[in-house]
């Protein structure tokens, strides 16, 4: 499959989404003897710079309280978001991956205050908006704006009806590299999607 959909994904009320392998994160935290608080660690040193250009993690500001039409794009078809009957926003290209272990997640920024190997099963565990993915290093451009979605809901009497609505959205779009890419985002860039 090359293009992957997850539905109502919550950003737990801050303006963050985090985008990465919670393993690479793990072991860049045992190699260079980081505290279970990354949160701290990473707004007040600058080894938050750097786990951002390693590709160890994508972080996105700005994200406004809303639950979220996530798509993971490994194809090479238009972008869900370019398509004519969506609506982008936001695009920013530059950002790089690091996969060690076969898998990423959107989670978010709670689970940095306490990123301990308990904090990581409960955050695999939990349904989160997740691939698998060969290890290796990627290119990633994000897309985020408003796509068309439908919902089912049943009447009281029993008739399904569809309904259409123009839902927040984001979109990875996610291409293998050689070697680890150049960073060259902006990762002070607020991906706030308006609704309309």
């Amino acid at each position: 499959m090359m293009l992957y959909k997850f539905e109502e994904v919550l950003n737990d009320l801050m303006d963050y989404f985090i985008l990465g392998d919670v393993d690479c994160l793990m072991q860049y935290k045992i190699e260079n003897d980081l505290p279970d608080d990354l949160l701290t660690e990473f707004t007040t040193e600058e080894t938050g710079d750097q786990v951002v250009q390693e590709g160890i993690m994508v972080p996105m500001i700005g994200v406004e309280n809303h639950p979220y039409t996530i798509y993971f794009n490994l194809s090479d078809e238009t972008p869900e978001l370019l398509k004519p009957e969506n609506q982008l926003q936001h695009k920013q290209d530059g950002y790089c991956l690091t996969v060690v272990n076969g898998r990423i997640y959107l989670y978010t920024i709670p689970y940095l205050r306490d990123f301990t190997k308990g904090t990581v099963d409960l955050l695999k565990k939990y349904k989160h908006a997740s691939i698998e993915l060969p290890n290796g290093f990627y290119n990633v451009s994000i897309l985020a704006g408003l796509t068309k979605q439908s919902t089912e809901i049943k009447t009281v009497s029993g008739e399904i009806k569809k309904i259409e609505d123009m839902e927040p959205t984001f979109e990875f779009l996610i291409k293998p590299s050689i070697e680890r890419p150049n960073f060259t985002a902006d990762f002070t860039y607020p991906f706030r999607v308006e609704l309309l």
